[in-house]
């Protein structure tokens, strides 16, 4: 029995039948351009909801694996007490990899700890500065909204998506986004979408994330890559004329993760890694308040 299935019987000590995804093409292919779609739209969290009112806790059935989800805090609290030692990513880590590398998503076990207590002592230090360091970049988003906003209707993803960059590559990369011109700023947040977007459908295909590595993908991954490997070099670029202790307060996360790994490729998924999780916990409190 799967773990997720036993978690849930021993909760509510009965057969695990639950409620499914229905589906009407085989192996599910038509949920698949369904969830192509919704990912190519503008209003993803609205068009998933009708999935997740189908049951607190159901299962989907998808290329002959069946999977599960659920939002029902007695499963979540079960599901967290029963063996979770025995969760890993499985897939998850096959469809993120080209684009993240090591680190936090794409990791289990010991190695999953190690970077998760890297990141921890981060957002810790983060904690500790004062709002004035986000005033710069608060000013520019107002600026950019006045700028866009003729006809009053305002597209405000491009521009959180902006935001979010900026203050996540200066808080924790300690080097802002304005030190690069601004076609490859564009050119960065481009392919960092389009990478995101190309790892939303790879997840979906489950084990076989493989099969959906088009060009534009492999591309967007090494830019992505390559500006993350930017913010690094600068660091160790400092290091080098400054010493070390010095780089340490300009460039805190970089040279704490380098002292750790001695490793260029793995401070690079690192920081990789930290903005995904800046950029998303940041967007999703501005969508939460506004």
């Amino acid at each position: 029995m799967d773990i997720l299935e036993a978690a849930l019987a021993e909760q509510h000590h009965c057969s695990p039948v639950l409620p499914y995804v229905p589906y009407k093409w085989p192996l599910a292919i038509d949920l698949l351009t369904k969830q192509y779609k919704i990912l190519s739209g503008k209003h993803t969290f609205e068009e998933l909801t009708p999935y997740f009112d189908i049951a607190l806790t159901c299962c989907i059935h998808f290329f002959g694996v069946t999977g599960y989800f659920t939002t029902d805090p007695e499963n979540i609290e079960a599901i967290l007490s029963t063996n979770f030692k025995d969760y890993i990513l499985g897939s998850r880590r096959l469809a993120s990899f080209p684009l993240l590398g090591e680190g936090i998503f794409s990791q289990d076990g010991t190695p999953w700890k190690h970077s998760r207590e890297l990141i921890r002592r981060q957002f810790v230090r983060v904690q500790k500065q004062t709002p004035q360091a986000l005033t710069v970049h608060v000013e520019e988003l107002v600026g950019d909204i006045q700028k866009t906003a003729g006809d009053g209707v305002v597209d405000l993803r491009p521009l959180m998506f902006e935001y979010t960059l900026n203050t996540t590559t200066m808080l924790l990369f300690g080097e802002p986004r304005s030190n690069m011109d601004e076609e490859k700023r564009n050119a960065v947040r481009d392919d960092f979408d389009a990478a995101s977007f190309a790892v939303g459908i790879r997840v979906r295909l489950a084990d076989g994330a493989f099969l959906y590595n088009p060009p534009r993908f492999q591309k967007a991954c090494k830019a992505v890559r390559e500006w993350a490997t930017f913010f690094a070099a600068k660091a160790m670029q400092y290091k080098d004329h400054y010493g070390e202790e010095a780089a340490a307060e300009k460039y805190a996360f970089i040279i704490d993760l380098w002292r750790e790994m001695q490793d260029v490729d793995l401070v690079r998924d690192q920081l990789l890694h930290i903005l995904v999780a800046g950029r998303d916990s940041t967007a999703s409190l501005l969508s939460w308040t506004l």
